[in-house]
């Protein structure tokens, strides 16, 4: 089952790679674990002065023990400055009937967000994202993939 969420992922992935996307990656949880002190980390380079969008994307399954999902992020510049930090909570699933939101089969899925909408960043910069969990819990199951993709606006 994890497979399909996986080949899923993969297909969105390469569908959504075009001529607008400027970056695209994943990070892959050993054991479907995120730990709270594990800080995702994503460094990309600007290609042009352009607006962008970021998309974050998070793979889960039924195994994951809770509706929803606090995730924090950051973006930094070389310098590491923080241009834009903010918590976000993702509905993993439906709060009265409890299933799903995302979009999968079975037990595997993936649900996108859009985080940042038309930042402006320099012409061949160097940036670093990151991306935490900001749940109580220290170990979060069921948490299988993290992806990011940067696109232009």
């Amino acid at each position: 089952m994890k497979n399909i969420g996986i080949k899923l992922l993969s297909i969105v992935l390469l569908i959504s790679c075009s001529q607008d996307s400027i970056y695209t990656n994943y990070f892959d949880f050993q054991n479907d674990e995120w730990y709270s002190d594990s800080s995702i980390v994503f460094n990309f380079n600007s290609q042009d002065e352009i607006d962008l969008n970021f998309n974050l994307s998070l793979s889960y399954s039924n195994e994951y023990p809770y509706q929803n999902i606090y995730t924090s992020y950051s973006l930094l510049d070389s310098s590491k400055n923080i241009l834009k930090s903010e918590m976000i909570e993702y509905q993993l699933f439906d709060k009265k009937y409890g299933f799903p939101l995302g979009s999968g089969v079975f037990q595997d899925f993936v649900l996108d967000s859009l985080i940042v909408q038309s930042i402006s960043l320099d012409k061949n910069s160097e940036y670093i994202f990151l991306v935490k969990h900001s749940m109580r819990e220290n170990k979060l199951n069921g948490i299988s993939r993290i992806a990011l993709d940067i696109r232009k606006n």
